[in-house]
């Protein structure tokens, strides 16, 4: 055990509990000293001491750096939902406000709240231009995720395409709404009704070839091996009765597994998206606002 380690436990209770120490620190050194323990990643010690932290002392400016500090911890932790919740609490005379709101919006948008997201990115503080392109950045970004074309070319209009902070993101979302509109709409009936007709071939219209050539192959096996039976036993043959079985289930289930693959492939790709989207409207949130 480090000695950090060793000596951890009882400086948390020196100051959480003030009848093990002559005297309590100042909430000024209690937030300080969980902020030192989140930057050595003692996230739980640090949210352990923000915890036992008595509120009903604390000023308004106090209580902003609380409630910071552990929307932060929590953000850190990827605990969105949690560190949204903390975030939006802090007021706007906080010197965190900015911070605070843009990456709330963000674990809202990341926690697939969405309508959620857009209500508070409309009143994103942008007190200059740099915020003022960021802020129509994220609501630009979240129109891609809830899919609103319309909605997205208008806010980009705000774009400049030159801050370092922002260009090569901008530029990544305008090739994302071009691959997302451009991407064909598959139907799912139509899927099972191309593999009625032609075992797999529903599969290859999903866009899922090799599925569908292994769809194809026992469908057609079974389908012979059935035919025999009947050809050489009679339709009341084991044989047959056996083969024809599993050829029902067989057909039946590539009728059902096209239908299926329609749906799997849509969701892949609108998830491939969306975690590209995301990822670009976290870049410069880190770059302009984390410092």
């Amino acid at each position: 055990m480090t000695p950090f380690r060793f000596w951890l436990p009882v400086l948390l209770l020196c100051l959480v509990q003030p009848a093990y120490c002559q005297t309590s620190p100042s909430f000024g050194s209690e937030w300080s000293f969980a902020r030192y323990l989140a930057d050595k990643d003692a996230v739980d010690e640090a949210g352990f001491v923000l915890r036992h932290i008595d509120q009903k002392r604390l000023t308004t400016p106090q209580r902003d750096s609380l409630v910071y500090l552990r929307g932060w911890l929590a953000y850190g932790a990827k605990s969105l939902d949690s560190a949204s919740q903390y975030l939006l609490r802090v007021s706007e005379t906080s010197s965190f406000y900015v911070k605070s709101q843009y990456f709330g919006a963000y674990c809202l948008a990341f926690d697939h709240h969405r309508d959620s997201a857009r209500a508070v990115m409309q009143y994103l503080p942008a007190p200059d231009s740099t915020l003022s392109e960021l802020k129509a950045f994220q609501q630009a970004g979240l129109a891609l995720l809830q899919r609103q074309y319309t909605r997205y070319d208008s806010l980009r209009q705000q774009f400049n395409y030159t801050s370092y902070a922002l260009s090569a993101e901008e530029t990544r979302l305008d090739a994302y709404r071009r691959g997302l509109s451009a991407e064909k709409r598959r139907s799912p009936v139509l899927a099972g009704m191309l593999s009625a007709v032609v075992p797999g071939l529903g599969k290859i219209y999903a866009g899922k070839p090799k599925q569908g050539i292994a769809a194809f192959l026992p469908v057609l096996t079974l389908g012979l091996l059935t035919w025999e039976g009947y050809r050489k036993d009679g339709p009341t043959s084991l044989r047959f009765l056996g083969f024809g079985s599993l050829f029902t289930v067989f057909y039946a289930g590539n009728i059902w597994g096209s239908a299926v693959s329609v749906k799997v492939r849509r969701d892949e790709f609108n998830r491939g998206y969306d975690n590209k989207i995301l990822f670009d409207m976290h870049i410069p949130l880190r770059n302009l606002l984390n410092r």
